[in-house]
């Protein structure tokens, strides 16, 4: 019947032999499709296929954000996914995760090694005691932001591993501790570019990946670079989740959807975590 919408759930290719009905809503809006979406999706995937290095780019749950990050838009989808690829490629992102980033992570650390209780990935980093402009200033400002990159790899490889083994799982989160943040060490002009770059990076490489973005000790001088999120991506802000510096209020929400034992006690948790130890 004319206007009708049957809802599809993904075939996962073997990632995912059966996929529950989930209360996680982003799940939902991730596997679940229209008669006509489905048919673009099988299109799609007939078009860029051939060209796709890897086998788990092959898989629907993979084409299905290109799609979805325009629209459905065929020919778009794939202008967008063939630029993605030639990113790889420029960057060596597939064996970036064996490259030695110890002078970066030293001095800006992120992690990704937390779970929520689905078994997400959580990103995590105490961005606001990063010295962005002595970071331009010595010249590994664009390894820092390749570092960034990396890790939103690494979590969506992460991702794919949780699905093998049976989790519904689809996207990870980011938590950005803000503790420390001054418009001195974040406020300069290439600072503010290296944001940019960040959310461009994220909406242009991992489409539909994240979910949260949960920025705690937000001073009010963070309201500085607001308008850039706004400018640059509405997406990426409506994920935003912002808390001040009342530590008993952000640590009750990170509580709701991530174990204790998951989070070190600077985040509210019980977790002694190796490095740190």
């Amino acid at each position: 019947m004319d206007g009708v919408k049957i809802l599809f759930v993904l075939n996962f290719l073997g990632t995912l032999i059966a996929l529950g009905k989930s209360e996680d809503n982003a799940i939902d809006r991730d596997v679940l499709l229209t008669l006509k979406q489905k048919q673009a999706l099988d299109a799609f995937k007939y078009r860029i296929s051939p060209i796709l290095p890897h086998d788990y780019m092959k898989e629907d749950i993979y084409l299905v954000r290109w799609l979805r990050a325009r629209n459905f838009n065929i020919p778009q989808a794939e202008d967008m996914l063939k630029t993605h690829l030639r990113w790889r490629k420029a960057t060596n992102m597939d064996r970036l995760r064996m490259k030695d980033f110890a002078d970066i992570s030293s001095k800006y650390p992120v992690y990704v090694d937390t779970f929520d209780k689905n078994g997400a990935p959580v990103i995590i980093a105490a961005n606001g005691q990063w010295d962005l402009r002595e970071a331009h200033l010595t010249g590994n400002g664009q390894r820092l932001l390749l570092f960034i990159d990396k890790a939103m790899d690494e979590a969506a490889s992460l991702i794919r591993k949780a699905q093998q083994e049976g989790k519904n799982v689809t996207r990870f989160h980011w938590v950005l501790n803000q503790e420390g943040f001054n418009l001195i060490q974040h406020g300069c002009p290439r600072c503010f570019l290296s944001i940019v770059h960040f959310l461009n990076s994220y909406e242009n490489n991992f489409p539909g990946l994240m979910d949260k973005l949960i920025v705690i000790n937000a001073p009010r001088s963070i309201q500085v670079v607001a308008p850039i999120v706004r400018a640059t991506s509405s997406t990426f802000e409506s994920r935003v989740q912002l808390f001040s510096t009342n530590k008993a209020e952000w640590v009750k929400y990170l509580l709701e959807f991530i174990d204790e034992d998951q989070l070190t006690e600077e985040y509210g948790g019980s977790r002694v975590r190796q490095s740190e130890s």
